[in-house]
């Protein structure tokens, strides 16, 4: 084995760096391992749904990143990369902060794209992060009581957008005139079928408005323009919420870093070319010959644990193993207690879906504290059916 003085650096505690992290330390306890992030809490979004339908409060689908890391002896630090300087093998931070490394691991997620649309980052919400999520819950609370109908827009019909017009329509029954906006022929374009039917479904049930074929030309404060059939309509808005598209939320790099489509190019190792122990997963990496991987948390997590067991060949000196990835299905949100669930062969939609979605999530929760155990423990009470899907988790 070889001798590690230097600390594994995991920029990103995302579900990658998560999952990297808690598996690297738990094949080799003697590794000095840092992970740093800007933010101080981890952001399960699959669940961020349930908190804005208060179904879940916040704390239990946001455990502090201290107190995750104390519990698996993997130190933590708060703060922000600026620079890399990958010759040198040395990292640069917002405060001055420079720190040598060992081994580099780069999967700082994604942002919000505006793709160029005027407008969007003035007169929208996103839904993203915990502060996007109490910006719009705050919001929308303000017509709790309000007996006129707004018009609120969800611009996106990928698995955000459908999520999170079914539950507004659900929590605010009868306050908002909702339309879903989405520029493809369908919903859920990328998408299991068996999901974007119960989705169409979903959708149809609570008279929520779908817009296809549209693309959003600009959004000002009282109006969103939409092109639709080679016709530009104006149309009068009272929120308009943007889940359209996510862009690599990347570091400084430097030009000797090969980038694809604004990710970072990496091989079937998930290593960085030209740069000696240098790896990047999730959101801001695109693999050579696996193009189009989607960018969830399945994958993020499925190549964390895979890059774990890698570096770990790399310090025994061994040859690293290309990562393949494997679906194991899918699970959406459709509503306040209702899912749809597509997983190796077996579909389930409704209550139970949702049931075993919850189970599912919580299971895959990085640090189940018993408080979380307390408030997931009900599940474990459901019908059977839902234990069949305990082994099979999208």
């Amino acid at each position: 084995m070889k001798s590690i003085k230097k600390p594994i650096v995991i920029v990103g505690a995302g579900f990658g760096g998560m999952t990297v992290a808690s598996n690297l330390k738990r094949l080799n306890p003697c590794l000095p391992i840092l992970v740093v992030d800007s933010e101080a809490q981890f952001i399960f979004k699959p669940l961020m749904y349930e908190v804005l339908s208060e179904e879940l409060s916040m704390w239990e689908t946001a455990p502090e990143f201290s107190n995750i890391f104390s519990n698996l002896g993997i130190t933590f630090l708060r703060n922000c990369l600026t620079k890399i300087r990958f010759d040198e093998k040395i990292l640069e931070f917002s405060d001055d902060l420079n720190i040598d490394y060992e081994c580099l691991i780069l999967c700082t997620g994604s942002l919000s794209s505006n793709f160029s649309v005027k407008g969007v980052d003035e007169n929208c919400y996103f839904f993203n992060n915990l502060n996007d999520l109490k910006k719009l819950k705050s919001f929308l609370q303000q017509f709790q009581n309000d007996k006129i109908k707004k018009n609120l827009f969800v611009i996106g019909a990928g698995p955000s957008g459908v999520e999170i017009a079914c539950k507004i329509n659900d929590i605010y029954k009868n306050k908002f005139d909702i339309s879903v906006v989405e520029r493809s022929n369908e919903i859920l374009g990328r998408n299991k079928i068996f999901n974007r039917e119960e989705a169409e479904k979903a959708l149809e049930r609570r008279k929520i408005n779908v817009l296809l074929n549209s693309t959003v030309q600009e959004i000002s404060d009282k109006k969103i323009s939409i092109l639709d059939d080679s016709e530009i309509k104006d149309l009068d808005q009272d929120i308009v919420i943007w889940t359209a598209g996510v862009k690599p939320n990347l570091p400084y790099i430097d030009e000797q870093v090969t980038q694809k489509d604004g990710r970072i190019l990496v091989n079937e190792n998930f290593q960085i070319d030209n740069c000696v122990n240098s790896f990047a997963i999730g959101d801001i990496s695109i693999i050579k010959g696996m193009e189009d991987l989607p960018l969830t948390a399945q994958v993020a997590m499925q190549q964390g644990n895979h890059l774990a067991k890698n570096i770990e060949l790399l310090f025994q000196e061994k040859e690293l193993l290309p990562f393949n990835f494997e679906d194991n299905g899918e699970m959406i949100s459709l509503g306040i207690g209702e899912a749809s669930i597509s997983a190796l062969g077996v579909t389930l939609s409704g209550k139970l879906a949702f049931e075993a979605r919850r189970l599912i999530y919580a299971s895959k929760m990085p640090d189940i504290s018993k408080s979380l155990k307390s408030t997931a423990s009900w599940l474990f009470q459901k019908k059977s059916t839902i234990n069949n899907f305990i082994n099979k988790k999208p």
